[in-house]
């Protein structure tokens, strides 16, 4: 064969071959020279990059005579295992639910699946814009979605009818298919703090109890799911320690946990092994059984959590808080699993001062106690203990410091003074987000929640006599002197006239 041929041959072949490779997907095979051509289905709704798989469950066929037969995959369930059977079906709902699900099943069951019609399948990728195009011989088809994205949502199957469309003179041709959306539940976990249950909250002080709402629903998984896991996770940080007697888990409108134990409506909705509650996070393993007669139904989870000493706020993104997470399959007939999370923060606050003599020298040894903005109740932490604080020198300087505060306004008092001091005035502070931003300086830690006073707490040197704040006192101190000089003299000429 001459050289420059064979090379016009290759070059035919290549530009074949990406013409090709540009297509939608792989055209069929004709079933014999009178079936119609393939149609082209694109499937929207979807996540970048998740999978869409189509499998024929019936190949249709025109022969010589005009007549539209039916090939059937092998393995389908009995209910839907012809045309009529499907056909028969009065609503997409039902078709795309009822036989979708069967179908769906069949096909994608690890032991003895379902062979395609014809072994056809049809795959495509969701791109940018979240849609997928396939190309499909014609006949019937189930559609699959697998949330290879990681998004949270569950797809359901769908059944495709492409089947060859009869024309005004009786001859079939191929079936224009409209955009089809999948129909999906989503499924996802929002979690809030405080009053408001909002995502963020500064209205806590250590000692006190921080209400918390997870809410997320039950994943709408068909009947018939090989996997269908349903676990809802919540871990908080050190700072947080839940109190397991407050958990109380609904679903729809029935409490099936409540007090540290499953309800009576609930006595069949968690598994025992692995649904377990303690201070530093829980677990709720919901039964398959319990989860596909609960399909997307409301799921709500509250607790209190003890706020304690071990709060902490280093940084924006270093905060007291927690982080709730649902697991589920995306595809039921398979058992990968997808988590979606979602965090919330409990802010709190410090406060510092500079603690002097009146010499304005650092000044150890001096606790303070601190009071709500009355000063006449003392703020207590999680063990019913008074919060107070020691003067330490750092760098030369004494520091008093109070954290794991909330927004708000408290009263400091000395409990404690120096030999040879005097007790300072009592004052207040007020902490919040605009002015607590300092890292505290009597700590090596960096931090970003303090408000740091430039002002200097003084304790005066105690007199050497009481001073009652009358200029006569002196006077009168003098005369008791002189007066008790006087009587000694008196009793000494006294005894002396005696002998």
């Amino acid at each position: 064969m001459d050289y420059r041929y064979r090379r016009r041959i290759g070059a035919f072949l290549s530009a074949a071959a990406l013409i090709a490779a540009m297509s939608p997907a792989t055209a069929f095979a004709k079933t014999s020279d009178t079936d119609v051509d393939d149609s082209t289905l694109t499937i929207t709704g979807l996540n970048k990059d998740d999978t869409v798989t189509a499998y024929q469950v019936f190949d249709a066929d025109i022969d010589s005579a005009n007549n539209l037969t039916y090939t059937a995959a092998t393995g389908l369930p009995e209910a839907y295992n012809t045309p009529a059977k499907l056909s028969a079906l009065t609503t997409d709902e039902q078709k795309k639910k009822a036989a979708g699900d069967a179908y769906s099943q069949a096909f994608t069951k690890k032991e003895n699946p379902a062979t395609p019609a014809n072994s056809h399948t049809a795959t495509g990728t969701a791109n940018d814009s979240g849609e997928a195009t396939l190309t499909l011989d014609s006949g019937y088809w189930v559609v699959v979605v697998t949330s290879t994205s990681g998004e949270t949502k569950v797809f359901q199957p769908t059944t495709i009818d492409a089947s060859p469309v009869a024309g005004a003179d009786g001859k079939y041709s191929a079936k224009t298919l409209a955009s089809q959306e999948v129909k999906n539940e989503p499924v996802d976990v929002k979690k809030g703090v405080g009053t408001g249950y909002k995502e963020k909250t500064d209205q806590y002080t250590v000692g006190q109890s921080v209400p918390f709402k997870v809410t997320t629903n039950v994943p709408n998984y068909p009947t018939n799911s090989k996997d269908a896991t349903f676990t809802v996770n919540d871990r908080p940080t050190d700072g947080l320690k839940i109190q397991t007697n407050t958990i109380k888990v609904t679903v729809g409108t029935t409490t099936v946990w409540e007090g540290g134990k499953a309800t009576a409506d609930g006595a069949n909705a968690f598994k025992d092994a692995t649904t377990t509650q303690t201070e530093t996070g829980y677990t709720f393993d919901f039964e398959k059984e319990f989860v596909l007669a609960h399909p997307g139904q409301a799921v709500e989870i509250t607790y209190d959590a003890t706020l304690t000493s071990a709060a902490f706020s280093h940084s924006a993104t270093d905060v007291t808080g927690n982080t709730a997470t649902v697991t589920f399959n995306p595809n039921p007939y398979s058992d990968s699993t997808v988590t979606p999370d979602k965090t919330t923060q409990v802010q709190t606050y410090g406060y510092a001062f500079p603690k002097t003599d009146k010499d304005g020298k650092a000044l150890e040894g001096a606790t303070f106690t601190l009071y709500d903005a009355s000063g006449a109740n003392e703020i207590k932490d999680e063990n019913g203990h008074s919060i107070t604080s020691t003067s330490t020198i750092v760098n030369g300087k004494a520091y008093v410091y109070f954290e794991d505060l909330g927004a708000g306004t408290y009263t400091a008092k000395e409990t404690n003074v120096p030999a040879g001091k005097q007790k300072a005035q009592d004052f207040q502070f007020t902490l919040n987000e605009r002015n607590a931003k300092a890292d505290n300086p009597a700590t090596e830690v960096t931090e970003n929640n303090y408000l740091v006073s430039n002002s200097n707490v003084v304790d005066p040197d105690q007199p050497l006599l009481p001073v009652t704040g009358d200029a006569g006192t002196a006077v009168l101190t003098i005369g008791g002197v002189a007066l008790l000089g006087a009587a000694c003299l008196v009793a000494s000429r006294s005894l002396k006239r005696s002998k």
